[in-house]
């Protein structure tokens, strides 16, 4: 052993004296000549190139991360940490040391340097490639730019998912960690539909080259649409934890105008997923052609419709790539056509109640019961009542045993059954009478207060026709047609779905107005009813005289709570009149039909 630290010391004695006595151009002259006789190519690939960082440094600090405990030849020593931005442990080489790597049966010699310079108290770092000088094409054209792209997905894999939210028009810098549990293994998808959305999330990540091609933005848009607790929330999350991208949810009603909704999309970065939650009713889509009018009320800057088209698919778009937007409503019909094409929603998707497959995979879940002499009873139940995998879920988790937890959702589900029996019942009943009471207040409207002639009223028949509503409510559109006219005919919507759908809401406005007592009604009530006109107004559907109205009642309602004075209150709305110390209102559905 003694002899052994006398060889080494005598030979750093000799170094030290050959670096002191031969000049060191003369020392360079001889390495480079000497390397003309290796087949061996040594690159240097620093920390800081040309007085930036270098990319290809922290490359390769990532790759060999990925290769240090999986190679064959381990090091001797390796470095190992963690930082609250990765999820996983990272190794790396320890100074001096040396590792193999095989790309395409090649070996390539990495070694690890540092150099502290007591000077300028300056550490630097490098790593060394060593290959034979007939690899060096490779090298240069397939063997880096490989370790680019390997470190980039091995640092997209490890990266934690954080959740991000609009405060004060841009993206909040209170950034949270993304820690919900849920993935495809444990999300509950009737039928083969979770494969389905996995095969196409796996197509969209894999197809760079594909969109490239084809001359299309690398993104993709998915509509998630459904009645509440049906999954929509849980899915996104198995989305974003299985692509491993960063949410960033946007509530339209916080975005104050279009030029925001750009600025917010322009800091969305690539690999992540925007969320547009309830797209149906967070705010008023004003249509691009739509110009405020006079009756239109809403008096603060919003996004238009428009803006959300140029925002998702328009030339905004184009800035970064690998992106998802994910949208949902619990109502798919209330949605513009404009925004349901491919390229702005590709995908949609229908989560529906709970259904048998639904149920086996909670049963799974939550009890590991794959079979059990109830299942049968549970299929014939979920068969006929409707309720969501959410709710199912709540039952089964009430109890830790299993065979319980069946038998309450047994009981759960025939209460249910009964329940919806007598509202079906209970339903029927008020709808026959509310259809006859209907029909007389609008024959009511029309013999007194309109005075049109059978001939009008039968020209009108022809354009109701086109329109598809409740039975009930068809009396008060006919009476609105008769008085002012066919109001949705400027309308910009594009299916005469909608419109229908659109004018139900106006009929339903009108027929709690009637119907309902003027002691009963809530300022809450009415704010409601206003911002249903507003929606209305948007898409250019004539309801002035209602918004009017309204705006009449809500004023008299104010006065009424500021006063604390109310001469008299009739009993039903209709007809009825407002008297206060300060004003007089008129009657406040009179002349509306």
């Amino acid at each position: 052993m003694g002899s052994a630290f006398s060889v080494v010391a005598s030979v750093a004695i000799l170094r030290s004296t050959v670096n002191d006595i031969v000049p060191e151009e003369l020392r360079t002259y001889f390495w480079s000549f000497t390397r003309r006789f290796s087949t061996e190519i040594t690159i240097s690939i620093k920390e800081s190139h040309e007085g930036s960082s270098n990319r290809l440094f922290y490359a390769v600090v990532a790759y060999l991360d990925g290769h240090a405990l999986s190679n064959s030849a381990l090091p001797q020593r390796l470095t190992v940490g963690k930082s609250e931005k990765i999820r996983n442990l990272m190794f790396g080489l320890e100074r001096n040391s040396e590792i193999v790597d095989k790309f395409q049966d090649v070996p390539m010699k990495w070694k690890y340097n540092t150099d502290f310079n007591s000077t300028s108290q300056l550490e630097t770092r490098w790593y060394e490639l060593r290959f034979h000088k007939m690899q060096a094409e490779m090298v240069k054209n397939n063997y880096l730019p490989h370790i680019l792209d390997m470190a980039k997905f091995l640092k997209d894999q490890n990266k934690i998912v954080k959740f991000h939210t609009v405060r004060h028009d841009r993206w909040s810098s209170n950034r949270m960690n993304l820690d919900h549990p849920m993935t495809f293994k444990t999300l509950v998808m009737d039928g083969d539909l979770k494969e389905k959305v996995v095969k196409d999330l796996d197509r969209f990540r894999n197809a760079k080259e594909y969109y490239k091609t084809i001359g299309k933005v690398w993104k993709r848009g998915y509509l998630l649409y459904g009645p509440p607790g049906t999954g929509k929330s849980s899915l996104i999350a198995a989305m974003a934890n299985y692509m491993n991208y960063d949410v960033y949810n946007m509530n339209l009603s916080a975005v104050n105008s279009d030029s925001t909704l750009e600025n917010l999309l322009l800091h969305v970065p690539s690999r992540s997923i925007l969320v547009v939650e309830d797209i149906d009713c967070s705010i008023k889509l004003t249509n691009r052609e739509a110009e405020k009018s006079e009756s239109d009320s809403y008096r603060g800057p919003q996004v238009t419709l428009a803006g959300l088209l140029n925002a998702i698919d328009g030339l905004l778009s184009c800035c970064g790539e690998e992106k998802i937007t994910v949208f949902t409503t619990n109502y798919k019909e209330r949605i513009d056509p404009a925004l349901l094409r491919p390229g702005r929603m590709d995908v949609h998707i229908n989560l529906s109640y709970c259904t048998l497959s639904t149920f086996k995979q909670l049963a799974a879940n939550y009890l590991e019961i794959f079979n059990d002499e109830l299942f049968p009873i549970i299929e014939k139940l979920t068969a006929k009542v409707k309720v969501s995998p959410a709710d199912v879920a709540g039952v089964l988790m009430t109890t830790e045993n299993s065979k319980t937890s069946l038998e309450d959702l047994v009981k759960f589900l025939e209460n249910k059954e009964s329940e919806d029996r007598s509202s079906v019942a209970a339903e029927q009943e008020n709808h026959n009478n509310s259809n006859q009471k209907i029909q007389r207040q609008g024959e009511a409207f029309i013999t007194n207060e309109i005075g049109e002639s059978t001939n009008d009223l039968m020209k009108n028949e022809a354009l109701i026709s086109k329109y598809t509503i409740k039975e009930e409510l068809v009396a008060i559109l006919k009476a609105m047609f008769s008085k002012h006219g066919d109001i949705a005919a400027n309308t910009t919507l594009h299916s005469m779905q909608c419109t229908s759908s659109f004018l139900e809401i106006l009929c339903g406005i009108i027929q709690k107005l009637h119907a309902t007592k003027l002691q009963d009604l809530t300022e809450v009530e009415v704010k409601a009813m206003i911002s249903e006109v507003e929606d209305l107004e948007s898409v250019k559907i004539e309801v002035g005289w209602l918004h009017k109205r309204l705006d009449e009642i809500s004023n008299a309602m104010r006065l009424i709570e500021l006063k604390a004075v109310s001469e008299k209150l009739s009993d039903t709305i209709f007809g009825a009149q407002v008297k206060l110390t300060c004003c007089e209102t008129k009657s406040l559905v009179d002349g509306l039909l």
